[in-house]
C-alpha cells in the first residue's frame, strides 16, 4: 500500500546502516515530498553510505560534508581517473528497491550535481542516469543525460515501470566513464508515486544550455553566416514591349518555398481520412518542404517483414508524398543489428556469404520501390557504432558494397550514413564521433557514393551548448558532404525552454554552410514517439516551440517585399534562397513570373505589353547616379547602391528626419562600376532617414529610406 509523504520519513533500518546517514536529510526529504503526490521511498535515501561506485580503473569515492548553504548535509564525491572503454566504467549505483514496484508505477528521482574537475575546457562533467533492472537483461525504465556544471544543479528524472519489479530487483546507475573528471552528487531522493500520475504536472528541470543568453556572441556570428550563405541577390529588370526600361513599375516579391530543407518524419495517418488525419495532412503541406518516410526492416514483429500492413503502408505513404511534390528520403535500408532485423537474417550468422546475399535480396526488393516513388535520398546504414552485428561477420567493407549496390539499383538518390550521439548527449559522445569519422573515411576512401552525413538529434534535457553545436558541425564539414539533422525533437516538459532551444539550435544549424536540412521526428502529440517533443498538442493547439518554428521559417527567414523600379528599370533586393513569384504592375497591366533564387543570385526580366516607360525625355542620364537602397523599408541593415561617373574619393552621409547627421563614411569608387555598401543600424530608432553621396565629380544625390523594428 502507498503511504502519505509525511509518513515516508519513518524507515526501520538496522543501526549499522546509519553510520553514514545524513542528519539534515529528513527535513530536506519532507520539504521535497510536500510538492509531490503521495509517495513511498524506494530505499533508505538518507543513508549516503549505501551507494556503490566502481567498475573502472582509478574510480575513487568519498563521502564529504556538503556546503552549509545546501539543504542536505553530505555528498558523494566521485573521481574518474580516465575515460573507460565503455560509459559504465565506472558507474555510481543506488541500493536496490526495498519495496515492490508494479507495472505502470511512476518513479521520481531528485539529485543535486556539480563538477569539481573536468578535462573538458568548459569545466563541465558528463554522466548518464539509468533506471534499470539490476540483473540481466538490465531492462530500462527511464534515463536522462546529466550535465555537471561547476555550480550546483538540481535535476529531476522520471521513469515508469513497464513490468512488475519485486523488492531487490531494480536500481538506478549513473555512468561516468565518458572522460576524466571529478563530480559530486548529493540530496538523492528516489520515490514511487504510484499510478495514474500526470507526469506533466511533476516538477521538471528548467532547460539550460551554453549560449542561451540573448547577448551570447554566437548570435552575431550566426546572423552574418545566414546573410552570407542563406541569402542571394535578386534583380528584377522590367522593360516595355520595345525592351526599354520602365521606371516606377510596382514590383511584388513573394517567396513561396525555402531552398533549405525543413521536414518531418511521416506517419501512416496521412493515408486515412479521419478529422485528425485531415489536420495532419494540412499541417504537413503547410509547414514542411521535405519528408522522411519509413522503410524499416523491423525485428519480425513490426516493419517490412512484420505481420502488419507495412508492405502496403510504406509504399503508399511514399506515393502520397510523391503526389504532393515533397522531396522524400527513405528510412532505413539496413540497421545492421540482430535487434532491428527479422530473425531469418540471423539464420546465416555462421555463413557470411549467405548473410550478404540475404541483405542484397532485401535491397533488390526495396530500392526499386523507392525508385518508383521517386525517393530522392536513402538512409542506407543506421547507427553503426552500436549496431554492427552484420559487420562483425561480413567485415566493415560490406558497407562499401551496400552503398555501391544501392547506387547501381537507383543512381539518382543521395545516400546517407545516419548516426546518433554526434550532437546528442550534451554535445556528442567521443567514441560515437570517432567511429562516425572512421566509417565516413572508410566509405570515401573506397569510392563509395556517400552523399551526405546524417546526425540524429533526439535531445533530452542535457542539451548541447550552441558553440559546441557549431564546433561539431565544423569538425564534420571537412568531408565536404551535406550535413543533415535527421531526427530532431526535445523530450522535456519545459515548454518555454523547449521553444528557446529550438530557436537557437535551428539558427545555429541554418547558419552553417554545410547543412542543408532539418527533419523533425514528428510534430503532433497524438502521433509522436516522444509526445512531449511535439510542437502541436493532441487537441491541435500550438505549443511555444510551434510559434518559434513558424516565426523563423515564415517571418525571420522569409522574404516578401514590395518595391519600385529605378530609372534603369531595375528593382533589387537580397532575399532568402528559394522559390519566388514575382509580380509587376505598370500602366494598368500585371505580369507574373516564377524564379528560383540561388546563392549565385538571380536576375529575371519581365516584359510589360506597353510602349510607356514613365521616363521623361529630358532624362538623358540618370541624374541620381542610380542611387538606391534595398531592402527599403529595412530592419537592422540595408545595402546602398550607386554607379559613379568618375573614380576617386566619395562620401556617404546619413541624416535622421530632424537633419541630424548620424553616420558618415569615406568611400573609394570607380567610374562606371556599381558600388554597394551595406549599412547596419541595429541600435537606431525606427523612422525615416535620408542618405546622400558626394561624388568625385562634385555631384550629390540623396534618397529617403525607412528603418522599421
Amino acid at each position: 500500500m502507498k503511504i502519505k509523504s509525511s509518513f515516508c520519513l519513518v524507515m526501520l533500518m538496522t543501526s549499522f546502516l546509519f553510520s553514514q546517514t545524513d542528519a539534515k536529510f529528513d527535513a530536506y526529504l519532507a520539504a521535497e515530498l510536500a510538492n509531490l503526490p503521495a509517495a513511498q521511498t524506494l530505499y533508505n535515501c538518507a543513508n549516503v553510505g549505501g551507494y556503490r561506485y566502481g567498475g573502472g580503473v582509478g574510480a575513487i569515492k568519498k563521502i564529504v560534508n556538503a556546503d552549509s548553504t545546501l539543504p542536505f548535509g553530505k555528498v558523494v564525491q566521485l573521481t574518474v581517473a580516465a575515460a573507460g572503454a565503455n560509459s559504465w566504467e565506472p558507474q555510481f549505483q543506488s541500493p536496490a528497491n526495498t519495496s515492490a514496484v508494479q507495472r505502470d508505477d511512476v518513479l521520481f528521482y531528485v539529485l543535486h550535481i556539480r563538477a569539481l574537475e573536468s578535462v573538458d575546457p568548459s569545466g563541465n562533467g558528463k554522466g548518464f542516469f539509468y533506471v534499470q533492472r539490476n540483473s540481466s537483461p538490465w531492462t530500462g525504465l527511464g534515463s536522462s543525460s546529466l550535465a555537471f556544471t561547476p555550480s550546483w544543479r538540481k535535476v529531476y528524472v522520471v521513469a515508469q515501470a513497464g513490468e512488475d519489479y519485486p523488492a531487490g530487483s531494480m536500481e538506478f546507475t549513473v555512468h561516468l566513464g565518458f572522460q576524466s573528471q571529478k563530480v559530486e552528487i548529493g540530496g538523492i531522493i528516489a520515490v514511487n508515486l504510484g499510478q495514474n500520475i500526470d507526469i506533466s504536472e511533476l516538477p521538471h528541470n528548467p532547460l539550460y544550455w551554453d549560449g542561451m543568453q540573448e547577448e551570447a556572441p554566437w548570435r552575431i556570428d550566426a546572423a552574418a553566416r545566414i546573410d552570407q550563405h542563406r541569402k542571394g541577390d535578386l534583380q528584377i529588370v522590367v522593360v516595355n514591349q520595345n525592351r526599354q526600361p520602365i521606371k516606377g513599375a510596382e514590383v511584388k516579391i513573394t517567396m513561396t518555398k525555402h531552398a533549405f530543407g525543413f521536414g518531418t518524419f511521416m506517419s501512416a495517418l496521412a493515408l486515412s481520412n479521419s478529422p485528425d488525419a485531415q489536420k495532419y495532412k494540412e499541417h504537413v503541406l503547410r509547414l514542411f518542404n521535405r519528408a522522411t518516410t519509413p522503410f524499416y526492416m523491423g525485428d519480425g514483429t513490426w516493419g517490412w517483414y512484420g505481420p502488419g500492413a507495412s508492405q502496403m503502408q510504406y509504399p503508399d505513404l511514399a506515393q502520397w508524398l510523391m503526389e504532393q511534390n515533397i522531396p522524400t528520403k527513405g528510412h532505413v535500408l539496413i540497421w545492421p543489428s540482430w535487434t532491428w532485423m527479422p530473425p531469418f537474417f540471423r539464420d546465416y550468422e555462421n555463413d557470411a556469404e549467405a548473410l550478404r546475399a540475404a541483405i542484397d535480396a532485401h535491397l533488390d526488393m526495396i530500392v526499386p520501390i523507392g525508385q518508383e516513388k521517386e525517393l530522392v535520398e536513402w538512409d542506407v546504414v543506421n547507427e553503426p557504432h552500436i549496431n554492427h552485428d552484420v559487420m562483425d561477420i561480413c567485415g566493415e567493407e560490406i558497407m562499401v558494397h551496400w552503398y555501391n549496390k544501392v547506387h547501381e539499383l537507383d543512381p539518382l538518390p543521395r545516400l546517407i550514413l545516419n548516426e546518433y550521439n554526434i550532437l546528442m548527449a550534451g554535445g556528442g559522445d567521443a567514441a560515437f564521433q570517432a567511429d562516425f569519422e572512421r566509417y565516413i573515411e572508410l566509405l570515401l576512401s573506397a569510392g563509395a557514393p556517400l552523399g551526405g552525413i546524417g546526425m540524429q538529434c533526439h535531445f533530452d534535457e542535457n542539451l548541447p551548448g550552441i558553440p559546441r553545436v557549431v564546433q561539431v558541425l565544423d569538425r564534420f564539414a571537412k568531408y565536404n558532404l551535406p550535413i543533415q539533422i535527421t531526427e530532431f525533437d526535445i523530450d522535456t516538459y519545459d515548454e518555454e525552454g523547449q521553444a528557446r532551444f529550438t530557436r537557437d539550435f535551428f539558427t545555429a544549424v541554418f547558419s552553417h554552410p554545410m547543412t542543408d536540412k532539418i527533419i523533425m521526428w514528428g510534430f503532433w502529440e497524438g502521433d509522436q514517439w516522444r509526445p512531449s517533443g511535439a510542437m502541436i498538442r493532441k487537441d491541435w493547439s500550438y505549443k511555444p516551440n510551434y510559434n518559434v518554428y513558424e516565426d523563423l521559417l515564415f517571418h525571420q527567414w522569409w522574404t516578401n517585399e514590395d518595391g519600385l523600379t529605378t530609372r534603369d528599370g531595375v528593382c533589387r533586393t537580397r532575399g532568402f534562397l528559394g522559390d519566388y513569384q514575382i509580380s509587376v504592375a505598370f500602366d494598368g497591366r500585371t505580369v507574373s513570373q516564377a524564379v528560383s533564387l540561388t546563392k549565385e543570385g538571380a536576375t529575371v526580366e519581365i516584359q510589360i505589353p506597353t510602349t510607356e516607360t514613365q521616363i521623361d525625355a529630358r532624362e538623358d542620364a540618370p541624374a541620381d547616379y542610380g542611387l538606391e537602397n534595398y531592402p527599403n523599408p529595412f530592419n537592422a541593415s540595408t545595402v546602398i547602391e550607386f554607379t559613379p561617373e568618375q573614380s576617386g574619393a566619395a562620401e556617404l552621409v546619413i541624416h535622421d528626419a530632424r537633419g541630424v547627421q548620424v553616420l558618415a563614411k569615406k568611400l573609394q569608387v570607380s567610374k562606371g562600376i556599381c558600388h554597394r555598401e551595406e549599412i547596419a543600424l541595429p541600435h537606431f530608432a525606427a523612422g525615416a532617414y535620408f542618405y546622400s553621396v558626394n561624388f568625385p565629380d562634385g555631384g550629390t544625390a540623396m534618397k529617403k529610406m525607412m528603418l522599421v523594428k
